[in-house]
């Protein structure tokens, strides 16, 4: 089973994802890390050399490639799950954990923050209100959503764990079908 990490820019996906790997045994993936490694530049170059719409071609191309992983936390860009198709790839994928991160939280987190190139242009929480006014609504058909609003990664994890267990399946021995 795969857990994907979804959310808004800042509310900790890399940061518990890792920690959560770690507790799981699971491998760590982050999506926008990855691009940037098989790209060979960051995230804010493809944006400024190619453009958002290529960067978000490359993340519907790793969103369809993410169903062949196994045993493996995956922390999404945080736009990844909202570009159209992608949310049916990440769903077979596994399962969906939305990180509620508070907006004060957000703002803070991002104020000093140079690398995310869609916080260029007007102020930093114009733009975050208007992206999380278009992105909670998909954020929020998670299987899981954990708000994160004051707790310590590892507090965070122990809510993901715990929420996981709920919807993990049951596997039935040999000896219960026969």
């Amino acid at each position: 089973m795969n857990v994907i990490l979804i959310g808004f820019m800042g509310s900790g996906k890399t940061s518990v994802g890792r920690r959560l790997a770690q507790r799981l045994g699971y491998r760590f993936v982050d999506t926008d890390h990855f691009i940037e490694g098989e790209i060979g530049c960051t995230i804010a170059e493809i944006f400024s050399i190619q453009g958002e719409d290529y960067f978000r071609t490359l993340e519907t191309r790793l969103a369809m490639r993410l169903k062949a992983l196994q045993n493996t936390v995956i922390a999404t860009g945080g736009g990844m799950i909202v570009q159209p198709g992608n949310q049916e790839h990440i769903r077979q994928a596994g399962l969906i954990v939305f990180l509620n991160a508070e907006r004060e939280d957000i703002i803070q987190r991002l104020q000093r923050d140079t690398r995310r190139p869609k916080l260029k242009g007007g102020t930093l929480e114009e733009t975050v209100d208007r992206l999380m006014a278009e992105r909670l609504p998909v954020y929020r058909q998670s299987d899981i959503i954990i708000p994160t609003g004051g707790k310590s990664i590892n507090r965070v994890c122990g809510e993901v764990l715990k929420e996981i267990g709920k919807h993990a399946k049951p596997v039935e021995s040999p000896a219960a079908s026969g």
